[in-house]
């Protein structure tokens, strides 16, 4: 699950997980600097406009997490692409 791996590094990171916005929406995991959106590889278009509008609304850095399997690096360089300002971090399936 998703969940798993947010706990996970989210906590590594020092962040603090599920943070909910006044607008009802929560970010995944946010940090001093950053705010993270968690998600499955296939889903990296809709992860960008997630973290851009969660850094919009804190105040921090865009980020994403994608979580990929072997053999879906070509989801990676999608985002590299389509949104060069937002951090990039690849977490292992």
């Amino acid at each position: 699950m998703e969940a798993d791996y947010v706990t996970e590094y989210c906590g590594y990171w020092e962040g603090k997980s599920e943070v909910v916005l006044e607008d009802r929406t929560r970010v995944d995991c946010l940090t001093d600097d950053l705010a993270i959106e968690f998600d499955w590889c296939k889903k990296w278009a809709e992860a960008i406009g997630q973290a851009l509008y969660y850094s919009k609304m804190t105040g921090r850095m865009p980020a994403i997490a994608l979580i990929c399997s072997p053999g879906e690096e070509r989801f990676i360089g999608r985002v590299e692409v389509a949104a060069p300002g937002v951090i990039l971090m690849r977490v292992n399936r």
